[in-house]
């Protein structure tokens, strides 16, 4: 078990590695064929550090497993909604809330990350019901790209600014190899995390649900503490809202519904799940109560956050 873990940890930091570089390679290249700037940012943004949740939805539902991937998409928005963006309000003693965030943004995150829920009512997250979330989906890029609203207006395509250029078809050829590599390591790590997954679920009599709601989503969420504590450092506050809301929104319809058009989610009714639904409305609830008054989101706010999402780990580890 301990060789498991430690394999499991070095896994996570190739898929994040990976990730990052090929992340990346796609502003590069996207800025030198002229996609619009717009564009590029409202898919980039949350896109970007969504692509560890990305490769293993699609890992795990060609393997079969798709709990897994549904267990690491509602932990990792647990974990976006509590401990990082609460651990970014302890860190930076203070995030404000501006624009149309209270007004929009975040109410169409807290809709999509429950809608899923509401979809598995008859036990079952089928593949119409996948279509139905990445259409979702789609409306949400078309609105973000025709209202230009502040989730972009603020976004700084993942902290950095595209500055690279790509002039000669050498460089092209360099930059596909490396980013050929980049996706090799992330389908590789990906393929080899979801079978540690269930061999973990195996060794403790767990749900391979549980495992992907503690385990595996604790790594795949590591790209947005990183770029939260970036942007906390750079004072860039508004960045570490926009990132997090548009990494719930695509784990909750893109990457959850190519995991159930590839393999639909069957989901019998357990303590976890109801814990996991439970969670999730009292963070979405206690973050609306905390900043719709004063418009940000204080230190002692963030610690209250944090400690929910410890009390959630709590609650899991005795229902295992």
């Amino acid at each position: 078990m301990v060789f498991d873990i430690l394999g499991g940890m070095l896994l996570i930091v190739l898929m994040v590695i990976a990730s990052g570089v090929a992340v990346e390679i796609f502003e590069k290249i996207a800025h030198e064929v002229k996609v619009s700037k717009l564009l590029l940012a409202t898919i980039l943004v949350g896109f970007s550090t969504s692509l560890p949740e990305l490769f293993v939805g699609i890992t795990s539902a060609i393997k079969g497993q798709p709990l897994v991937s549904f267990g690491d998409i509602v932990g990792a928005n647990l974990a976006n909604l509590s401990w990082i963006i609460g651990g970014a309000a302890i860190v930076s003693g203070t995030i404000p809330v501006i624009g149309e965030y209270l007004k929009k943004d975040l109410w169409i995150a807290m809709s999509v990350t429950i809608f899923p829920f509401f979809l598995m009512i008859d036990g079952v997250l089928s593949r119409l019901d996948g279509v139905i979330l990445i259409l979702i989906y789609l409306l949400y890029v078309s609105d973000l790209v025709h209202s230009g609203n502040s989730l972009i207006k603020h976004a700084k395509l993942a902290g950095r600014h595209i500055h690279h250029r790509l002039k000669t078809e050498i460089n092209w050829g360099i930059q596909g190899l490396i980013l050929v590599i980049a996706l090799a390591v992330l389908g590789a790590s990906a393929w080899a995390l979801v079978n540690l997954a269930v061999r973990i679920s195996l060794a403790l009599g767990v749900s391979v649900f549980w495992v992907g709601l503690l385990v595996v989503a604790v790594g795949t969420t590591l790209p947005e503490l990183i770029l939260s504590i970036f942007a906390s450092r750079k004072r860039e506050i508004a960045l570490i809202l926009g990132n997090i809301l548009g990494s719930v929104v695509v784990n909750s319809t893109l990457i959850l519904g190519i995991v159930a058009i590839i393999s639909p989610i069957e989901f019998v009714e357990s303590p976890e799940r109801l814990v996991a639904g439970i969670s999730l409305l009292v963070v979405m609830g206690l973050f609306w109560l905390f900043t719709r008054s004063k418009h940000k989101l204080e230190r002692w706010e963030g610690v209250v956050l944090v400690g929910i999402y410890v009390m959630f780990v709590g609650i899991q580890l005795l229902l295992a």
